[in-house]
């Protein structure tokens, strides 16, 4: 894990989320922020907070 990932995934941690990266088929890589209680009951994603894949 480079180090942005790892200063991203103590940040998450720090406020009780958690940072997943997994290989994309393909090439490339998935990063999911998980943040529970972010999206409320409606499980709806807010504006700008949308999946990022590189």
């Amino acid at each position: 894990m480079g180090l942005g990932l790892s200063i991203a995934r103590g940040i998450a941690e720090a406020h009780g989320a958690r940072v997943t990266a997994t290989n994309r088929e393909g090439g490339g890589a998935r990063f999911v922020v998980d943040m529970p209680g972010l999206a409320g009951a409606s499980g709806a994603v807010p504006d700008g907070m949308r999946e990022a894949t590189a």
